[in-house]
């Protein structure tokens, strides 16, 4: 995770995170030995916005506003389904850390590749997209509302990654 310059135009003040979430895998080495390009299976931004007019579709001074993409198993994307699912890890997360917040929307997009012709070796592919935003519920110290939130992002792409759930005190083999 990494501090990345926010975009301007939204809102006075403005703090910008960027993550990439992966599992190298074994054609994922031998495309980094032969110094192909790879794609973390994960990638997603996280902006918090503060604008102390309290925009009215915000209904508050601050807004997150939330985007990952993420590669897809191509029997997982076939699903028709994924979209709403996707969603759901992104409300889970929020409600599992304990965050706050209302005026939550957004969209989640399904992308199927297949290769033809010349670049039919490539292998098939699925991403799924999900943009959202919300207004943080912020009562209390500021510290714990935002962390319950970032740390809620970050368990939605760890999720999306196909990672398993963080449990305390549980060993994953």
């Amino acid at each position: 995770m990494a501090r990345i310059a926010p975009p301007s135009s939204l809102a006075p003040h403005a703090v910008s995170l960027a993550a990439e979430v992966g599992r190298i895998q074994r054609r994922t080495l031998r495309a980094m030995r032969s110094h192909e390009q790879t794609q973390a299976p994960t990638t997603g931004r996280f902006v918090l916005l503060y604008d102390p007019s309290r925009p009215e579709p915000w209904g508050g001074p601050f807004r997150i506003v939330s985007w990952f993409r993420a590669h897809m198993d191509l029997e997982i994307g076939r699903d028709e389904l994924l979209t709403d699912v996707s969603w759901s890890w992104l409300t889970d997360a929020l409600d599992g850390s304990g965050a706050q917040y209302t005026a939550e929307g957004g969209t989640a997009s399904r992308t199927m590749e297949k290769g033809f012709g010349s670049l039919r070796e490539n292998t098939d592919s699925v991403e799924i997209e999900v943009r959202a935003s919300w207004t943080p519920l912020t009562g209390g110290d500021p510290g714990n509302w935002a962390a319950a939130h970032v740390e809620a992002w970050s368990e939605l792409l760890c999720t999306a990654t196909g990672l398993p759930p963080y449990s305390e005190g549980v060993t994953y083999l």
